[in-house]
This record gives C-alpha cells, structure tokens and sequence, in this order.
C-alpha cells in the first residue's frame, strides 16, 4: 500500500514502516503488559473496544461534524456514515473537538473512551485505582493532513511519569487514512538519549514555545537515531496504549474520507496530575498540534533543536 508518513512517501509494509504486532495474548498479565510496554515503548491490542459500541461513537461525531457546515461533508453524494468529505474541505474545514465539550463527553463517546472496560484494563495495568483527564483529544482529520513526530511528555508534564496515552481509532482505518505510527524503543534506545535530555524534557508552555510542538515533520529525521516505525490497518475497536516520552506521529489522510480518532490519558490516581487538563475546564482553542500557529519571531521547537545541537 502506498502510504505517506509525515511528509514522507513510502510503503506498508515495508522495512522502513513495519507491521506492528498485538500483545492480546498479554491481556489478564499485566507484569507481562508492563514489561513490554517498558520495552517497546507500547502495546498494541485488537478488539479492545467493543466494535459496535466504536462505530456508534463514530456516527454520532459526523453527525456533530456534519452539523458545523454544510460544505464539509459531501452528504449530496453518500451518506453521513459514510464520512466522505466534501472536495473543497481542507486546513482549516473540519471542526476543533478537543478538550471537554458535548461531543467529547456524548453517551457514544463515554461508553468507549471511559467504558467500564477501560478502567478494569488500567486499574489491572497499575494495580491500583485510575483517573483519567477531563480533556479529550478527539480529532478529525483531513486530506492530505498528519501529525508530526513528538512525544506527549512536551504538552503534558507537570504530573505523572506514569501517563499512558490510549489512542482509538473511531472506525476501521487503513494505513493510507492517517493513523497512528510509533518508533519503537525511541523512549529508551541508546540514539534517542539526547533527544530525550532535551526536547522531551521541555514544558513547552512554561518556556513560551509556539508552533506545533513536532520535532519534525520527517520521519527519517528520527530514524537516523534508531528504532523501528510500525503502524497497522487498524479496526473499529483497536487501541495503542503508549508513555509519554515514546516519538510517534501520523501516516497522511490520503484518502476522500474524513479520519476520526480519539487520544486518553491514564494515570494511578495516586499520583500528582497536570490540572491544565482536569476539572471543569475552559473553552478550549488550538494551541499546539496540526490548527496551531506561529510567528516567525516566537520561539519554535526549530530554533531549540539548534541550541539542543540536534540539528
């Protein structure tokens, strides 16, 4: 399949993008799921969610999405469910759904991303009870659009080490649509021991940094440090659980369809937690990630990589 990761056009599978492997054969063992979380950096499970459950949460966000604008999906041609976007819709079309609003925490959505399921899972996983933020990353992804390599940690710092990232896919997403790529072992690996000191070190908010927050856009920047990329064709019901200092980013929608998905964070509710993201939180605008902007005279993670030396 041809495939675009990041700004790079390549093939799945391939040596450079990889298939990954599931780790259900881990389930109920969670000093087994531990290891190999600390190992690669994640775990990949299938059927997590219920499918069905998956697919409902789906449809209620296009419908949500279909209802910002007449002219972001093509509903002249095929259906809501159907997800196809309107040829005219680009940057900028598609609704900004994170943080903590209506369709973030509809009965569809809460019954996947906070199902009782969910909290067995991490509360087995830490062996302890669990909190998981109020804000939700819920996405929608255009055309041609992706996200750049990073680590979670830059935006999310100030409370667990522990955090673990559970991106679901809402739908069954091929690796040409936009879906989730992770280096593995990029959290520990020898090569990525500067790039861990520094750039996954930095509050990017505390030292006023702007722009995305990606390392880059080129995922051969970071392959030259080491690990494996690997993705997946994943289905209605899949899930990555990752820590916050493994480098991942996104394969490009190459396709007619709009690509949904959803990123939780998980915690031992024992543990300190970065208020920004708990409570009854503000209306929330882009800040970081694919909407966000910059000026040329703030401070961007390109003029940092030059003082970090990893330029």
């Amino acid at each position: 399949m041809e495939v675009q990761l990041g700004r790079l056009p390549t093939t799945f599978p391939s040596p450079f993008l990889q298939a990954l492997k599931p780790s259900n054969h881990l389930l109920g063992k969670p000093c087994k799921l531990k290891e190999q979380l600390d190992v690669n950096g994640y775990v990949y499970l299938k059927e997590f969610h219920n499918r069905q459950d998956v697919l409902n949460a789906r449809n209620a966000v296009l419908q949500y999405v279909n209802q910002q604008g007449k002219h972001i999906l093509d509903t002249e041609n095929h259906t809501i469910e159907n997800g196809v976007l309107n040829h005219r819709c680009g940057l900028g079309c598609l609704p900004f759904m994170e943080g903590q609003n209506a369709i973030t925490h509809c009965h569809e959505m809460n019954k996947v991303i906070e199902g009782q399921h969910v909290y067995t899972f991490f509360e087995s996983y830490f062996g302890e009870p669990v909190t998981t933020f109020d804000f939700k990353w819920l996405r929608a992804m255009h055309r041609d659009g992706f996200t750049g390599a990073h680590v979670d940690r830059v935006y999310m710092s100030r409370g667990s080490e522990d955090l673990l990232t559970m991106w679901t896919p809402l739908g069954d997403i091929p690796a040409n649509m936009g879906v989730l790529a992770v280096c593995e072992e990029s959290h520990r690996a020898q090569g990525f021991t500067k790039l861990q000191q520094t750039y996954a070190n930095c509050d990017l908010e505390a030292q006023g940094v702007t722009g995305s927050g990606w390392f880059t856009e080129y995922p051969e920047e970071i392959s030259k440090m080491g690990g494996k990329w690997k993705t997946s064709n994943f289905e209605a019901g899949d899930v990555i659980i990752f820590n916050i200092r493994l480098v991942h980013m996104s394969t490009a929608n190459l396709t007619k369809f709009v690509r949904l998905s959803c990123d939780t964070r998980w915690q031992p509710s024992s543990h300190p937690i970065d208020k920004r993201f708990v409570g009854d939180l503000k209306t929330t605008s882009p800040k970081y990630g694919v909407h966000a902007s910059q000026s040329p005279q703030t401070k961007t993670i390109e003029n940092l990589k030059v003082t970090w030396g990893l330029i």
